[in-house]
């Protein structure tokens, strides 16, 4: 038998958690392996909220194979009553021997205190395996524990002239279906997609998830509508297709307001801007922290994309980059306060990947 190093099985927990990264939110998407006299007898995920969470999936697995052994954690166990019982608790009364943790979690109810209770338990307990890879895969949940904030993903098609429309308004399809296939997946990661006024108009979307496996939450469907533009008919204004909460002023068509509410969408009333949308975006977006929103997807027209990256609150972006050329058209983004190339943004590439036709590219804030 060839005997695999702490590392590998920090590795095998991290695949584990992916299994959950649809289904978790707003709980992390934790994964569990535990080894015994170097046997894997034990492995989980993060079930949905309020199901069991990945320590106590592995341990169900284990047994009483589990005494004794060493568990490989991904993020440190819960030491609080939720709606499941604490993970630290079930891991001592277990009787394992060691605990290796990726992660220290930074929500305040936990933030080191289920490392201090296995430790007062006589487990030995280590911290920081792998702790890199763990932390870009759980980057939404720890920015969002953090800083109380949803993690903000930007995503556009665009020609390779930097177009997302040509000059007739027409945009379908500049991308080929593998790349709407992976917008899908990319949509089902985020627990909110939001777009302006202007994009509700003209596309008329219904902002669902579509062809992709696994439980998926419908996510959260988020209209900015300052003015009260948006007509209340359409898939996006059909509540049997997910939720949608539309964010608004003191500006708006009062009429327009009252059909929202009829048709049972949730509306909230924010500051005015004088940029973009008409919203006043931070304040958006700590609400929708609140709300539990760890990951919000911005789809918008250039007016949304250029507002966001002036606030600067989008963290990744998402370019699917079609292969064609479509001349004189809308611009993917419209970033006037940049004048001079000293001012220029600059991102770091994660990755490009082509899908068929269309190259994804992935950058990240430097």
């Amino acid at each position: 038998m060839t005997l695999l190093s702490d590392q590998e099985y920090m590795k095998l927990a991290l695949e584990e958690g992916k299994k959950s990264r649809l289904c978790a939110p707003p709980n992390p998407w934790v994964g569990c392996v535990i080894v015994q006299d170097g046997h894997i007898v034990g492995r989980g995920s993060s079930r949905p909220a309020g199901s069991a969470h990945a320590e106590v999936e592995a341990l169900s697995a284990a047994g009483p194979r589990a005494e004794g052994g060493t568990a490989f954690v991904t993020l440190e166990p819960c030491s609080h009553h939720g709606k499941t019982p604490p993970c630290a608790q079930a891991l001592i009364q277990a009787k394992l021997k060691r605990i290796v943790i990726a992660l220290k979690d930074p929500d305040s109810q936990v933030n080191g205190q289920g490392i201090q209770q296995l430790r007062n338990a006589g487990i030995v307990v280590e911290t920081g395996l792998c702790r890199e890879i763990v932390e870009k895969e759980l980057a939404p949940y720890l920015y969002h524990r953090k800083t109380g904030l949803p993690f903000c993903v930007l995503k556009t098609a665009m020609s390779l002239d930097g177009r997302v429309a040509a000059s007739d308004g027409t945009s379908q399809w500049i991308t080929g279906k593998r790349s709407r296939k992976d917008a899908h997946e990319l949509r089902a990661r985020s627990q909110a997609i939001i777009i302006g006024s202007g994009t509700a108009i003209k596309d008329l979307p219904s902002l669902t998830v579509r062809d992709v496996d696994g439980p998926i939450h419908p996510p959260l469907r988020v209209l900015l509508d300052s003015r009260g533009r948006t007509k209340a008919n359409g898939p996006l204004f059909d509540l049997s297709l997910g939720p949608l909460l539309i964010y608004t002023t003191s500006q708006a068509d009062q009429n327009s307001v009252t059909h929202w509410k009829k048709r049972g969408c949730k509306v909230v009333e924010v500051m005015p801007s004088s940029k973009g949308t008409g919203v006043h975006l931070p304040q958006i977006l700590k609400d929708l922290g609140k709300r539990g929103i760890i990951q919000a997807l911005f789809e918008g027209g250039p007016s949304l994309n250029s507002q966001a990256l002036e606030f600067d609150c989008i963290k990744q972006i998402y370019l699917y980059l079609g292969n064609c050329f479509i001349g004189p058209g809308t611009p993917a983004f419209t970033l006037e306060s940049l004048r001079t190339i000293e001012e220029a943004k600059r991102w770091h590439l994660d990755s490009a990947e082509p899908l068929g036709e269309t190259v994804k590219l992935c950058y990240s804030k430097i």
